[in-house]
C-alpha cells in the first residue's frame, strides 16, 4: 500500500490543522538560489502565523522549494508543514527540528544532521539521504519511498517499522522491510 495524503478535498473546514492543506503542485520559490540568513527568517515568521492559524496578510507556509540551503541551521525549528521540494539541505543542521508532515520529496540531504527530528507523516519521496544521521528521529508513517537509506547513520529497526516504504526503498545491511503502511 502507497502513503497518500491524508485528505484529499481541498476545502479549509475540512482540516484540523493549516499542515494538512495539500502542497501546491508546483513549487519553484527559490530555484537553485542561496537564501539569506535574513530570508530564511523572514519565512519562518510567515509560517509561525500560518501554523498559528492566522489569516493576516503576510501568513502562509513556508517554502523553500529547489532553495540552495547547503549548511544552513534549521536546529529546533517548527518547521511543520513546510515546503522544501528538491532542495539543497547537504549538511544542514535539523536536529530536533519539527518537520512533521514536512514535504522532502526530492530534496539533497546527503551529509543532514537529522537527529531527533520530527518526521511524522513527512514526505521524503525520492529525497537522498546518504550520510545523513537520522538518530532517534521520529519516522511515524513518513513516507520512504524510493529512498536509499543503505548509508543513512543512527536508523534503528524501530524506526523503520513506523515509517512508509515500497520496493524501491533501499535499507541499511541488518535491517528489514516492514509490513505496508495502513
Amino acid at each position: 500500500m502507497v502513503c497518500t495524503e491524508v485528505f484529499s478535498d481541498s476545502s479549509p473546514e475540512k482540516y484540523p490543522h493549516p499542515i494538512f492543506i495539500p502542497f501546491e503542485p508546483n513549487c519553484t520559490a527559490d530555484t537553485d538560489r542561496k537564501l539569506s540568513h535574513e530570508e530564511i527568517l523572514q519565512k519562518l515568521k510567515a509560517h509561525s502565523k500560518w501554523l498559528a492559524g492566522l489569516t493576516v496578510a503576510d501568513s502562509h507556509r513556508a517554502k523553500f522549494c529547489e532553495a540552495d540551503l547547503i549548511g544552513d541551521d534549521f536546529r529546533m525549528m517548527m518547521l511543520a508543514g513546510a515546503n522544501f521540494t528538491k532542495a539543497k539541505l547537504h549538511n544542514a543542521q535539523l536536529q530536533q527540528a519539527n518537520l512533521t508532515r514536512a514535504n522532502l520529496s526530492g530534496a539533497q540531504l546527503p551529509g543532514a544532521n537529522l537527529d531527533n527530528a520530527m518526521l511524522h507523516l513527512a514526505i521524503l519521496h525520492d529525497a537522498v539521504l546518504h550520510d545523513a544521521s537520522l538518530q532517534d528521529a521520529m519516522l511515524y508513517q513518513a513516507n520512504l519511498q524510493g529512498v536509499d537509506l543503505e548509508h543513512v547513520k543512527g536508523l534503528t529497526q524501530y524506526q523503520i517499522n513506523m515509517a512508509c516504504m515500497d520496493e524501491h526503498t533501499k535499507l541499511p545491511q541488518g535491517l528489514s522491510r516492514p509490513k505496508p503502511c495502513p
